[in-house]
């Protein structure tokens, strides 16, 4: 499987991460596993992905109870989870790079900005680099510095 949620060119944030779900899941020829349900995924492959849904429904519900986002619209029309690094990076997407392993081609790349403190958040433009999707490595204090890092941005378009 090499993605998983709404269609790259439909989605509005993309997540790329470093190894997919592994449930039995049913996927087209290219490997995408259209509008999956996240209660199936949480159900098959346990607390880590639920983890990881939860935290991508922190970035991205916006005004919406993060719970709630999670559990009804998450992944199903405006995020794609890629494991693999597009082609190409879209001006009208948001992508966060999860981890160092996902990370590491692009820091030579790229110029990129520290956010926090600790350097484990940085930017350029609409491009993060985040540290991997758990509660351990990316707690509510870096998803909020993220959030108000979107806010600038999106102020400033």
């Amino acid at each position: 499987m090499f993605s998983l949620g709404c269609a790259y060119g439909l989605a509005k944030t993309v997540f790329i991460l470093p190894t997919p779900p592994k449930g039995e899941y049913l996927v087209t020829p290219n490997g995408h596993l259209n509008q999956p349900s996240v209660t199936d995924i949480i159900a098959q492959d346990g607390n880590h992905w639920r983890k990881i849904l939860t935290i991508m429904a922190k970035l991205t519900a916006a005004k919406m109870d993060w719970r709630e986002y999670r559990d009804t619209r998450l992944v199903q029309e405006s995020e794609c989870i890629l494991f693999q690094m597009p082609e190409y990076f879209d001006q009208d997407k948001i992508y966060y790079v999860c981890g160092g392993q996902m990370q590491s081609a692009l820091k030579e790349i790229r110029d990129f900005t520290q956010v926090d403190d600790k350097g484990l958040l940085k930017v350029d433009q609409n491009l993060i680099l985040c540290p991997y999707p758990d509660y351990r490595q990316f707690p509510n204090k870096l998803i909020d510095l993220n959030l108000a890092y979107l806010n600038q941005v999106l102020e400033n378009k």
